[in-house]
């Protein structure tokens, strides 16, 4: 082998491995598609019906923790079990008691006891969280109810963002068609695939007492956005990952 066959042989091998360092990302959905992170919405059974949740981190030691609404655990007030389920097939069961909550903002976490189901995805930044981007939001809406036992998997409402505040409550709106049993799931950038918010509730016009009615006039949905659940959860000691993708503001980068 000649001297210039085993530089180009060295040249090659350092481009490889350049190639293979910078090409693996750094967030694993944010690459990922739809189906992949559909593997990973947790549907939480409590004594009333159920709600959506999900797994997000590590955080800056390594640790994950499950994400829910509020409003979807509460019911379980009196020390009932809650039943969780993934399209895996994985099936166990927590505490009301272990989760910390925030009635406020509607939202509830507890540790996870392993990252194997984390959405790995950052959270979005307040300056990234813009109107007409496109979110999905992940969930188990109750019209689609497959029953406790029962293999699960979760739908996906596709719409923009209408408005954003950075305030406290559901500070975030968007158009996507939800309905009651997306609660507590993810609001996912279509685009960046950054945590938006944690979806809480749908909206509707009117006010009528038919169900189906009802169904009829809904016209988005509300949720706690990813800046709001991000200072939650650091109060309590878990600092998750945030986007470090750049934003044009004004028409500057």
């Amino acid at each position: 082998m000649t001297l210039s066959t085993r530089q180009s042989i060295t040249a090659l091998s350092t481009l490889n491995l350049a190639m293979m360092v910078f090409a693996t990302p750094h967030y694993e959905a944010a690459a990922a598609p739809s189906q992949v992170l559909d593997q990973r919405i947790l549907k939480i059974n409590t004594a009333g019906d159920h709600g959506s949740g999900f797994v997000i981190g590590p955080d800056s030691n390594g640790r994950c923790v499950i994400i829910t609404a509020f409003h979807v655990i509460k019911v379980n007030a009196g020390g009932e079990p809650l039943f969780v389920q993934t399209p895996r097939g994985q099936k166990f069961s927590l505490s009301r008691s272990a989760f910390i909550v925030d009635e406020a903002l509607d939202l509830a976490f507890t540790p996870a006891a392993t990252c194997s189901n984390s959405l790995s995805i950052p959270f979005a930044r307040a300056s990234a969280i813009t109107v007409s981007t496109r979110v999905h939001i992940k969930g188990y809406p109750l019209d689609q109810e497959q029953g406790a036992g029962a293999s699960v998997a979760p739908a996906t409402a596709a719409g923009r963002i209408s408005q954003y505040s950075d305030k406290e409550g559901y500070d975030l709106s968007y158009d996507a068609p939800t309905r009651p049993g997306y609660s507590g799931g993810p609001v996912i950038d279509e685009s960046s695939g950054e945590l938006i918010a944690v979806h809480g509730m749908s909206d509707t016009v009117g006010d009528s007492q038919d169900v189906d009615s009802r169904e009829r006039l809904r016209v988005g949905g509300r949720g706690v956005s990813a800046p709001l659940l991000h200072r939650f959860l650091r109060r309590h000691g878990f600092t998750m990952p945030r986007s470090d993708r750049a934003v044009c503001l004004v028409g500057v980068c």
